[in-house]
């Protein structure tokens, strides 16, 4: 039977099934190429080219920010703001005290390893700051801590990392971008430079603001007004050891699927595979409740 034909019942099939249709879309894609001959490799590599390098980069951050959605979706914020509210709450006024003092270094350092990894590791780019941050809030209240601290620390991670660190985000634009517009522009030699070497200087700066940050601008205590979260906001998502276990497989699916085409030199975009397979786990395992999974990736 034909490719062609085959891929469009197959994304016809998960679209009636409640499959958002731009996933339906490119597992369409992704099937036709493999009945057509084109392994995973040139399957990829064919819907890239297909759609353009533009919508390409778009579609990356769609699916990564609905990846990331889906597993806030599964209570891994909730959890992680939980875990810490129970820690400084304690009774005792000294024991609640260095409970707060060890919580507030925890969050900091916490916070900045999520920027870190968000383009890499977990590559959702900016998209877990709206579901980590907000749960935080009554946390970071509690520990009258600077916000303006936090900020500085979440962008040092995520920018410092994408333009120093070449995994990721970090390969689109040290590579694709940075070194091929120096490159098209006239400049050769600039493919026997080392990006990460050169881009080594902007790093330490960054390194110098976010300590001078941590432990001169704004290490002090900061009051802010503590407006109650809803009952209904509070209970929105509702913890599961079993999703939250999905999720995490599929989080090390996502990081495995990209090291591995990057180790294997393929043209294949690494972090659309990644949030691909990340996406279908979480789909075939039920880490997202199938009836729910249309309105979460829109």
């Amino acid at each position: 039977m034909n490719a062609v034909i085959i891929a469009v019942v197959v994304m016809l099939g998960l679209t009636v099934a409640r499959v958002h249709v731009v996933l339906a879309l490119l597992i369409g894609a992704i099937v036709g190429g493999l009945v057509g001959g084109l392994g995973i490799d040139g399957s990829f590599i064919a819907f890239q080219e297909g759609i353009g390098n533009g919508a390409s980069i778009a579609l990356n951050y769609a699916l990564l920010g609905a990846f990331a959605l889906a597993i806030a979706n599964a209570g891994l914020p909730r959890l992680l703001a939980e875990s810490i509210i129970n820690r400084i709450d304690a009774d005792d006024e000294d024991t609640k005290e260095k409970a707060v003092a060890v919580a507030k270094w925890l969050t900091v350092a916490g916070l900045l390893l999520m920027a870190i990894m968000s383009q890499n590791l977990v590559p959702v780019h900016i998209a877990f700051i709206p579901l980590i941050v907000p749960p935080l809030l009554s946390v970071l209240n509690k520990m009258q801590l600077d916000r303006r601290l936090i900020t500085c620390v979440l962008t040092f991670g995520l920018v410092t990392t994408y333009f120093f660190v070449p995994v990721g985000f970090g390969n689109i634009y040290m590579n694709d971008i940075l070194r091929n517009n120096i490159v098209e522009a006239g400049m050769p030699e600039a493919n026997t430079v080392s990006v990460m070497q050169a881009m080594a200087i902007p790093a330490l700066g960054m390194l110098v603001g976010v300590l001078f940050a941590i432990f001169v601008s704004y290490r002090k205590k900061r009051v802010y007004k503590d407006i109650p979260i809803s009952e209904d906001a509070a209970k929105a998502v509702e913890i599961s050891r079993y999703r939250i276990t999905i999720s995490i497989i599929a989080l090390v699916a996502t990081f495995g699927v990209q090291i591995v085409l990057q180790y294997l030199d393929s043209d294949a975009d690494s972090l659309l595979a990644g949030a691909l397979v990340g996406l279908a786990i979480m789909l075939a395992f039920r880490g997202v409740e199938w009836k729910q999974s249309d309105d979460i990736y829109t």
